[in-house]
């Protein structure tokens, strides 16, 4: 029976919980007298900045994969696959949903080939400010292999829950595995500009 690649990304997050800490210095006081008798009024204290919200929180949100790359063994021939096009969304209560009407194709040793997957994940995770893991995964949907457009087996849609290395800023994501990594663009509510 031929092994079907799966789906070896699912995100996940939850809310790190964090404040900032600020000390502000203060000058110590001069060691010889004022020259003037009138008493210097006391200085007010500058405002702290706002603390910045916690790494983790940047992961909120409905995510478009705009790239995705993976080494996956084929046959016993590693295979580097691209595709793009899984929404996934995280929220804060630490679960995340994705859907996943996508292809990934790879080439090589004179061989096309198509993973598809199709189907939807939901999952729990927490996330510190650099990994993400996760934890109860329940899949709906199907993975398919095709070699050179023939479909050489199908199997129920499954997830990898291995932690993930991640970078978040503003709108944009990047998830890393062991296998792969993808790119991802956060989905703007309507009439907020990009």
């Amino acid at each position: 029976m031929v092994g079907v690649v799966v789906l070896g990304m699912l995100l996940v997050l939850c809310l790190a919980g964090g404040a900032v800490a600020y000390f502000a210095l203060r000058g110590e006081p001069a060691s010889t007298p004022s020259p003037s008798p009138v008493a210097a009024a006391p200085a007010s204290p500058s405002p702290l900045p706002r603390p910045s919200l916690a790494p983790a929180a940047c992961l909120i949100g409905s995510w478009r994969e705009t790239s995705y790359t993976a080494n996956w063994e084929m046959y016993g021939n590693k295979i580097q696959f691209t595709g793009a096009g899984t929404l996934m969304r995280i929220d804060a209560d630490g679960t995340m949903a994705t859907v996943d009407k996508v292809t990934r194709r790879g080439a090589g040793y004179g061989d096309r080939y198509e993973v598809i997957h199709n189907g939807t994940t939901k999952l729990n995770y927490v996330a510190d400010d650099k990994t993400i893991n996760y934890s109860s995964p329940r899949t709906t949907g199907t993975t398919t292999l095709k070699v050179n457009g023939r479909q050489r087996a199908s199997e129920p849609l499954k997830a990898t829950i291995t932690p993930e290395a991640y970078s978040c800023k503003d709108d944009r994501l990047r998830l890393f595995g062991e296998v792969y990594s993808s790119e991802w663009e956060r989905i703007l509510p309507p009439g907020r500009p990009v």
